[in-house]
């Protein structure tokens, strides 16, 4: 009998021991960033200023290229934490950077752009985007770096390596990874993203600096704390750096946030759970958040996308400084069929 009662107890202590080692783990690997380091360069060119005439950005969270139409996501409330496909995954890189090549920007700003992760069949988008656009200078920033992310255990997401990529014609004079503010409890933080900030900054031909920064905010973060800090550090960074005598800045990317109350304020029925609306208090800054009202460009995951039934608003967009011109925004309708995000292009002068 106590041999049995030796064996049952062995066999259910296999699980907890395999937990336990999962968790040390996982601790021990965690990707621990600086708050400020360089960021990565990936390719320079031979251009060394941005001419001051229009300049044009484009922003696109290319979704890892797994989230296509036919995809829902298990923490939007669907069941799929992986792209459907090898073939599919390399189906949607191919339309992100046919996109990509008819726009032509002066700058892209990407996120979730990853470079091997089992999510996207270990496909190295970073390295592909970058071999597409030589004459670019390019530079990357990883937001997310886990050995192995255990959830959904039926299909768990597995290894995830992705970040922030930036392109642009002229080289960046510097490069930096900020780190964001806003640690996920124990133990979720060993598996989830840790939200940065790509900056570059261009000589331009007036004398002054351009800034540059590709940002991915937070997003399921339960009261939206964590995302509150977020817009506070940058709203510090800002009233710190910004001089219109010396600098202009161009701030772009997916904020995970709605750009507007007015887009809040159209929802019908019980707004989604990760729905915030960006702080007012970002804009007292004097800093200017504008956006292309008449395209959506995020769509819920909850199940796979159907045009007029899927939830639909705009989260992706650019904060300007007051000493930078808006010519126009223009949201791009691609009926997310490459992500669950569609790209904004911004096009501005200088004064």
């Amino acid at each position: 009998m106590k041999r049995i009662l030796f064996w049952a107890l062995s066999i259910l202590m296999v699980p907890v021991l395999i937990f336990v080692l999962f968790l040390a783990y996982s601790i021990v690997t965690e990707y621990k960033p600086g708050e400020v380091e360089e960021g990565i360069v990936l390719n320079k060119n031979k251009v060394d200023k941005v001419e001051v005439s229009p300049f044009q950005v484009t922003i696109f969270n290319i979704g890892y290229c797994g989230l296509d139409a036919a995809q829902d996501f298990f923490m939007d409330g669907g069941t799929m934490s992986r792209s459907s496909s090898l073939e599919q995954t390399e189906k949607n890189l191919s339309g992100v950077l046919k996109f990509m090549t008819e726009i032509g920007s002066d700058a892209f700003l990407l996120q979730e752009v990853d470079e091997e992760s089992s999510r996207s069949y270990k496909l190295n988008q970073v390295n592909r985007i970058v071999d597409a656009f030589p004459s670019y200078s390019s530079t990357f920033a990883y937001n997310f770096r886990t050995g192995w992310v255990p959830i959904p255990v039926t299909n768990p997401m597995g290894k995830a390596i992705s970040g922030l990529l930036t392109l642009s014609k002229a080289n960046p004079e510097i490069t930096t990874r900020y780190q964001l503010p806003g640690d996920e409890p124990i133990p979720n933080r060993y598996f989830d993203l840790k939200r940065a900030i790509l900056m570059n900054t261009y000589e331009m031909d007036n004398g002054k600096t351009l800034v540059l920064m590709n940002v991915h905010l937070s997003a399921f973060d339960e009261g939206g704390l964590i995302r509150a800090q977020q817009v506070e550090w940058l709203i510090n960074f800002i009233e710190e750096n910004y001089n219109p005598n010396e600098n202009y800045f161009i701030i772009g990317g997916d904020w995970n946030h709605l750009l507007s109350q007015k887009f809040f304020d159209r929802i019908k029925g019980e707004p989604e759970s990760w729905i915030a609306v960006i702080p007012d208090s970002i804009e007292a800054t004097g800093f200017k958040l504008v956006y292309d009202e008449t395209v959506n460009t995020v769509r819920s995951l909850i199940t796979p996308y159907e045009p007029g039934v899927s939830f639909e608003t705009i989260i992706d967009g650019f904060l300007v400084s007051p000493n930078v011109k808006i010519i126009s925004v223009t949201g791009h309708d691609l009926g997310f069929e490459n992500s669950d995000h569609q790209p904004v292009t911004g096009v501005f002068d200088f004064e």
